[in-house]
């Protein structure tokens, strides 16, 4: 006869207890449960793992070769007409970077296609690798009727035109978009999503969102050589008139380069050069074309005289007079907020 102790009693009773309650609560529990404790309550009983599992799978981040291989043999394991399946469960999937497929052969990358094929419920999908491996029979193939954030890497042999006939089966849903190409690619034609409100990608593509640019409400524009254009993505947002926040990350351009007045902001996302001091003011004059822009985000790396925080004030007042939505800028390293009309540094 098993004899309980009283801590393993305690801990009986309340796992029976826990077990009174309802599913749909003890799905409300769990939604606040780390993956960790996801993990530890599937130790627990038959019944609360059914209902840990399919949390488990909702986000889907594969980070090496191993646990790809691994995901695929779970999901192949999986009956695919099944209600029970775990491919019904997964919302997002990201392929982190490219230790994910190192290694990874034909008839992995083929399998990997036919599991995030079938993952009906799918709402992000990221593919963040820069890897040999090219994801268009993926892109030409799949159809995902809830899909609201891309990001992808388009790779220079890859075909643009099976990247925009996926953007236009998905026009209806998709809402956030990121883009990551090597060298400027010409379009066959406009991508119309009229639903998007964020957009982060090199800033060449814009004249091919000139049908969507009005829906934008977050961009992020990544400058690099040999595209030094600067003053025709900045008109064609100037058609955003829901624009709240603006960054602009400029990446591999000689110093020489940057002195152009037209650039709104530069973040410090890379060891890059900056603008000279005296390029800051002239920008009121592009500030004026937004009407409802609230966070600007602004890196210098160079000044020709050293300046005291204080002396940044007549820059934030002169863009606050062209653009009274202004709220919040991020310049040198500080980030300024507008308190009851004076402007608070911070950082």
């Amino acid at each position: 006869m098993a004899v309980l102790t009283r801590s393993r009693a305690a801990a009986e009773g309340a796992r029976k207890s826990i077990l009174r309650f309802p599913n749909e609560i003890l799905y409300m529990v769990m939604e606040c449960s780390s993956t960790s404790e996801l993990w530890a309550i599937c130790l627990t009983s038959k019944r609360l793992r059914s209902i840990a599992t399919p949390m488990l799978y909702r986000n889907i981040h594969l980070h090496g070769a191993e646990q790809t291989v691994f995901f695929i043999r779970t999901m192949q394991s999986q009956p695919s007409e099944s209600s029970e399946s775990l491919l019904l469960h997964v919302q997002e999937f990201v392929i982190a970077n490219d230790n994910a497929l190192v290694g990874a052969t034909p008839q992995i990358i083929d399998d990997l296609y036919s599991v995030v094929m079938k993952m009906s419920k799918l709402k992000h999908l990221l593919l963040s690798s820069k890897a040999f491996i090219h994801f268009t029979t993926l892109l030409r193939d799949s159809k995902f009727h809830r899909l609201q954030t891309f990001r992808y890497v388009l790779g220079p042999a890859e075909s643009s035109e099976e990247f925009l006939k996926f953007l236009a089966r998905h026009r209806a849903t998709l809402t956030a978009l990121w883009l990551d190409c090597e060298k400027p690619i010409t379009f066959a034609q406009s991508i119309d999503l009229p639903l998007l409100h964020t957009y982060d990608g090199p800033s060449w593509v814009l004249k091919f969102l000139k049908n969507s640019v009005g829906s934008l409400r977050s961009v992020v524009l990544r400058f690099k050589e040999p595209d030094i254009d600067y003053r025709s993505p900045l008109k064609q947002l100037t058609n955003a008139h829901s624009l709240l926040t603006l960054e602009i990350v400029i990446v591999d351009i000689t110093p020489r380069r940057l002195r152009e007045p037209a650039i709104l902001a530069a973040v410090a996302q890379s060891a890059l050069y900056g603008f000279a001091f005296d390029d800051l003011m002239p920008m009121r004059q592009h500030l004026s074309r937004f009407t409802a822009l609230s966070e600007l985000r602004f890196a210098i790396f160079r000044r020709e005289s050293v300046s005291a925080v204080n002396d940044d004030l007549p820059i934030l007042d002169a863009w606050l007079r062209v653009c009274e939505t202004l709220s919040m800028v991020h310049l040198d390293g500080v980030d300024w907020r507008l308190v009851d009309g004076a402007w608070i540094p911070s950082g």
